[in-house]
């Protein structure tokens, strides 16, 4: 038994003996929807993605006022911003992490594999979030 088997195992038995009331549940998401309420969120629109292997994941995402080309590649992520300066907050559901945007670029390394956003403010002060994407 793998190490993922065995927290499926452990997670059945969790939701088996003690379950998560149903409330908890829906009052977390609210909470969560809420910290990114003022945020424009910036749509994916163009994503190459077909079979991952070896070559890095490329998206596009846009908002009304930032463009972000995102290229994902094991544990690095990197971005071509139009529309926003300062910080991208490079994030995953346990970890954020700014990294500075300098000519309309930014590097973050080390990012953990799994679900990752970028959270942006455009040249307004809009504040701009991308959808959560897997690395």
């Amino acid at each position: 038994m793998n190490d993922d088997d065995f927290l499926d195992v452990l997670r059945a038995a969790a939701d088996e003996l003690d379950p998560v009331p149903a409330g908890v549940i829906r009052d977390a998401s609210a909470a969560l929807a809420l910290r990114t309420l003022d945020a424009e969120l910036a749509e994916l629109v163009e994503s190459e993605v077909l079979v991952r292997g070896d070559e890095p994941l490329t998206l596009v995402f846009e908002s009304e006022r930032v463009a972000v080309n995102l290229e994902i590649d094991d544990d690095v992520v990197r971005g071509l911003v139009t529309g926003a300066e300062g910080e991208a907050v490079v994030e995953t559901p346990r970890s954020r992490r700014a990294v500075p945007i300098t000519d309309g670029r930014f590097t973050a390394t080390e990012v953990p594999r799994g679900l990752v956003r970028i959270r942006l403010t455009a040249l307004d002060g809009t504040p701009v979030v991308t959808r959560w994407t897997t690395s």
